[in-house]
C-alpha cells in the first residue's frame, strides 16, 4: 500500500476522529433545530425533572452528538482497517486467476532448454502486463535478488510470506523444496500446470455458484425490492401525497446508486480485462551506433525528414477518413467522437424550446407533458450515443471469438509442420494453405511481413498487436521468448496449442452457464415492467382525481395527478432497464459497455409498452 503500518493506523485514527467530530456538530445541529420547540414533562409515572423539560433539546442534542460521534468514529476505523484485508483478497482472486498461465509460461520455457529458472522468471517479469498478478509476484522475487542480492531460496520463503495468495503460496513452496533438493523443476512446472488445469474447471463451477447467488441478491434486493416499495407507495400515496417524494428518491437515486454498488461487487469478484497496452507502436530513437562517423547528408535532409513524417500522419489520416468502418470496428469506443456531438445536436435543437418554458426554481410546477416530450426526445438522444458503439463492439467482439476459436488449431498445425523439421518461418507460411478461417488474412500480412525481411519475433508482435486478444497476446508473448531462447519450439507449440484449448473450452462453458444467468435478469426486468404497466394503466386510472369523485367514508387525498404518476412509472421502467442491462453484462461478459446493448434493449421494450399502451 506504499506506507507503514503505523503510518495507515495514525492516518485511520486521525480521519476517524474528524469524522466523529463532523458527526458530532451534526448531531447537535438536528437536536437542536427539530426539538428546540419540545418540552417533556413526564415519561410514564415518572415525572421528569423541571430542568430537564426546559432543556431537554439540549440535552437531546448533546446525547445525539455523543452517539453520533460514537458511531461514526467506530465506523470509519473499522472500515479502515478493513481496506487492507479486501484489497488482499482481491489481490489473491487476481494471483489465482492469472497462476494457470504462468505456469504454463514457466513449463513451456524450461521445458524448452534454452533458459535456466532464473532466466525464465526475469522473462516472464518483463511480460507481467500480459500474464496478470501472478507474473508481478514472481517480479517481486527476481527484484529481490537482482536489487538487494538476496539467493533464491531466501527469495522465495520471502514471497511465500508475503504473497496473500494460498494457492501461490503453495507453488512457491513447492518449487523452493525442488530447488534446495536439485529435484527436476521442469517435472514439477509440468505436474503444477496439469493440476492448475484440471483445478481450473472446478474453480469456474465454484465461480458459477457464486454468480448464481448474487444474481438471486439482485433480483430480490435490487428488482423485486424497489417494486414492492414502488407498490406500497402507490397506495399510500392515494391517502397521502407525502409518498411521492420517497418514490422520486426510490427510483432516482436508491435504483442508480444500488445498481454501482453491485457492479462494484461484481467487479471485486469477476475482475476487469486489463487494458491493452501499445508497447509494439512506439518509437525508438536507437544510439547503438552514435559513435560511427557518417558522410553528411545533403543539406535539405531535416527539411525531407519533416516531409517524411508529415506524409506517414497524412496517409494514417487518409487511411481513416476513407476507411472509417475498419477503423472503427478494431476501436469501437471512437464512434463516441461521432455520436456524442450528433447526440448533442440533436437535444439541442429538440429540447431547448421545452426547457425554457420551464421554471426550474419551482420543480413542482413543471408541465408533466412537456416533460413527457422531453423524455422521448432524451430516449432518442441515447440511441444516437450508444447504438452505433453497441454496432462496431458486438462486430469486434464476433470477430474476436472467431479469432480465438482457431488459435489452437492454427497452433497445432504450426507444431505438426516443425515437428517435421521444417523451421517456424516456413511453417508459418505454410500454415496459410491450410483451413484456419478468419486467421487467414492476418497470417498472410504476417508471411508478407517476414517476405519483406522483416525479424520473425517484430513479425509476430505486429501480427499480436493487429488480432489484439487476451489469449494470442499471451500465446505469442510465448513464441516470440522461445524462438529466442531455444531450438525446441515444436514443444512450446505444443505447449500453447493445449493451454489455448483449454482457455477456450473454459470460455465456451462460461458463456454458456452466463447466458443462463443474463435471462434471468432479463426475465425479473419483464416482471418489473409488467407489474409497473399494470399499475399505470390500470390500477391508478381507476382511482378518482378529483373531489367530486371521492364517495363517503374514503379517505383518499382530494387531488390525485394520474399524469405525474404515469411519468414516474416511466422513468422508473427505463432506470430499471438501464441498470438491469449494465448488470446483465458484467455478469456475461465481466465488462460493463457490454451491458449497453442490454440496457437498449431493454429501454426500448418499456419505451414501447408505455408510448403505445398506455
Amino acid at each position: 500500500m506504499g506506507m507503514l503500518v503505523e503510518q495507515y493506523i495514525s492516518q485511520a485514527c486521525l480521519v476517524s476522529a474528524i469524522t466523529g467530530i463532523l458527526a458530532a456538530l451534526v448531531g447537535i445541529f438536528i437536536g437542536l433545530y427539530f426539538f428546540r420547540d419540545i418540552a417533556l414533562y413526564n415519561i410514564g409515572t415518572w415525572i421528569v425533572p423541571a430542568w430537564i423539560s426546559s432543556n431537554f433539546a439540549n440535552i437531546f442534542a448533546l446525547l445525539l452528538s455523543i452517539t453520533f460521534l460514537v458511531v461514526a468514529t467506530s465506523l470509519t476505523y473499522y472500515i479502515f482497517m478493513s481496506i487492507p484485508q479486501v484489497q488482499a483478497n482481491v489481490r489473491s482472486s487476481l494471483i489465482n486467476q492469472s497462476l494457470p498461465h504462468t505456469t504454463a509460461y514457466l513449463y513451456a520455457l524450461s521445458r524448452g532448454g534454452g533458459l535456466n529458472l532464473l532466466d525464465i522468471m526475469r522473462s516472464i517479469t518483463e511480460n507481467y502486463h500480459i500474464y496478470g498478478a501472478a507474473a508481478e509476484e514472481i517480479g517481486y522475487i527476481v527484484k529481490d535478488m537482482d536489487c538487494y542480492g538476496t539467493d533464491l531460496l531466501t527469495a522465495l520463503e520471502k514471497a511465500t510470506i508475503r504473497t496473500p495468495s494460498q494457492k501461490f503460496k503453495d507453488f512457491i513452496e513447492g518449487l523452493e523444496s525442488i530447488v534446495a533438493s536439485g529435484g527436476d523443476i521442469t517435472a514439477y512446472l509440468k505436474a503444477k500446470n496439469d493440476q492448475y488445469r484440471l483445478t481450473a474447471t472446478k474453480e469456474q463451477k465454484i465461480f458459477f455458484e457464486t454468480l448464481g447467488v448474487l444474481a438471486e441478491v439482485y433480483i430480490s434486493a435490487f428488482v423485486a425490492g424497489p417494486l414492492f416499495l414502488i407498490t406500497i407507495l402507490v397506495v399510500l400515496g392515494l391517502v397521502n401525497s407525502g409518498s411521492i417524494a420517497i418514490l422520486n428518491f426510490i427510483i432516482y437515486i436508491v435504483i442508480p446508486i444500488s445498481t454501482v454498488i453491485f457492479v462494484l461487487l461484481l467487479s471485486s469478484i469477476t475482475g476487469e480485462n486489463a487494458n491493452f497496452q501499445n508497447i509494439y507502436v512506439r518509437e525508438k530513437k536507437l544510439d547503438v551506433f552514435s559513435h560511427v562517423r557518417i558522410r553528411a547528408g545533403p543539406e535539405n535532409e531535416d527539411e525531407l525528414r519533416k516531409k517524411m513524417r508529415f506524409y506517414e500522419n497524412f496517409i494514417k489520416v487518409r487511411n481513416t477518413v476513407f476507411h472509417p468502418f475498419h477503423f472503427l470496428k478494431s476501436r469501437p469506443s471512437y464512434v463516441f467522437a461521432i455520436s456524442l456531438p450528433l447526440a448533442l445536436l440533436y437535444l439541442l435543437f429538440t429540447v431547448q424550446d421545452y426547457i425554457n418554458s420551464f421554471n426550474l426554481t419551482a420543480f413542482k410546477t413543471i408541465n408533466t407533458a412537456k416533460l413527457a416530450v422531453i423524455d422521448d426526445h432524451v430516449f432518442m438522444a441515447l440511441l444516437i450515443l450508444f447504438v452505433p458503439f453497441v454496432i462496431f463492439d458486438e462486430i469486434r467482439n464476433h470477430r474476436v471469438k472467431q479469432i480465438e476459436s482457431h488459435i489452437p488449431e492454427f497452433l497445432k498445425n504450426l507444431a505438426s509442420i516443425n515437428e517435421a523439421g521444417i523451421m517456424l518461418v516456413d511453417a508459418i507460411e505454410m500454415s496459410t494453405k491450410l483451413k484456419i478461417g478468419v486467421l487467414h488474412a492476418e497470417v498472410k500480412r504476417l508471411v508478407n511481413d517476414l517476405s519483406w525481411g522483416t525479424k520473425i519475433d517484430d513479425a509476430l508482435k505486429k501480427f499480436e498487436y493487429r488480432i489484439r486478444t487476451d489469449m494470442t497476446r499471451r500465446i505469442i508473448t510465448l513464441i516470440i521468448k522461445a524462438n529466442e531462447a531455444t531450438s525446441d519450439i515444436k514443444s512450446v507449440l505444443t505447449i500453447a496449442a493445449h493451454d489455448a484449448d483449454v482457455q477456450k473450452q473454459l470460455k465456451k462453458e462460461r458463456n454458456a452457464e452466463m447466458f443462463v444467468y443474463v435471462f434471468i435478469i432479463y426475465i425479473a426486468f419483464m416482471v418489473f415492467l409488467f407489474i409497473v404497466y399494470i399499475l399505470a394503466a390500470y390500477f391508478l386510472p381507476a382511482m378518482p382525481s378529483g373531489t367530486n369523485d371521492i364517495q363517503a367514508g374514503m379517505p383518499l387525498i382530494s387531488e390525485f395527478d394520474l399524469e405525474a404518476y404515469t411519468m414516474l412509472f416511466f422513468h422508473a421502467a427505463m432506470i430499471q432497464g438501464f441498470c438491469s442491462g449494465i448488470v446483465a453484462g458484467k455478469m456475461g461478459s465481466g465488462k460493463v459497455y457490454s451491458g449497453l446493448k442490454h440496457s437498449l434493449l431493454m429501454m426500448s421494450i418499456a419505451y414501447i409498452i408505455f408510448t403505445m399502451f398506455i
